[in-house]
């Protein structure tokens, strides 16, 4: 039991930081905002996950939450059909997968995909299958990219993303002042 609890303490953290602003704003300014947005303080609190089901594999070192997985977080909300935390030992987290119907939101953004896959030894983030990542701008209009993989490096300053293959990027109309000398 004690295992359990460390590796659900553990996989909150991952989450936390596997899903926080960085790499959604990231994959935002790279693509979209020339300036960068104010810092949102956010209030700690307790990170509520649940499911119908949850396994543990010693062995494997792996917690497998399986239907109607909700992951609640002062700084987002996620939900899928399941739940994999890998982990190298007890007490570090290894990667996170999330399969079938994935959605992340939070204040402004949200992110839909059928598969997630954060490596943190890699600081990446990979979404694969029907990815799409929709941004509010500061006048309200709603920005999207989609592709059928996106890949964001969630390293704070790194900044970067990845659309491949099928990219499509969709900006407002009337915020492309920057595009408007193109024509």
């Amino acid at each position: 039991m004690k295992h359990v609890l460390i590796a659900m303490m553990v996989f909150c953290a991952a989450v936390a930081g596997a899903m926080e602003d960085d790499g959604m704003s990231a994959a935002r300014e790279a693509l979209l905002a020339p300036e960068k947005p104010a810092q949102r303080e956010v209030a700690i609190r307790d990170t509520k996950i649940t499911a119908d089901h949850m396994e543990y594999n010693y062995k494997e070192s792996v917690a497998i939450l399986t239907d109607n997985v909700v992951v609640d977080d002062a700084r987002f909300h996620l939900t899928s059909d399941k739940l994999f935390v890998f982990l190298e030992d007890a007490n570090t987290l290894d990667r996170l997968v999330v399969v079938g119907n994935v959605k992340v939101t939070n204040e402004d953004r949200r992110a839909s995909c059928d598969k997630a896959v954060y490596i943190k030894a890699e600081e990446r983030l990979v979404m694969a299958g029907n990815a799409k990542l929709q941004s509010v701008d500061e006048k309200g209009k709603l920005r999207t990219v989609s592709g059928d993989k996106i890949t964001i490096w969630t390293k704070k300053g790194d900044q970067r993303m990845e659309v491949y293959p099928n990219p499509e990027l969709i900006i407002p109309a009337g915020s492309t002042d920057g595009l408007k000398d193109m024509m």
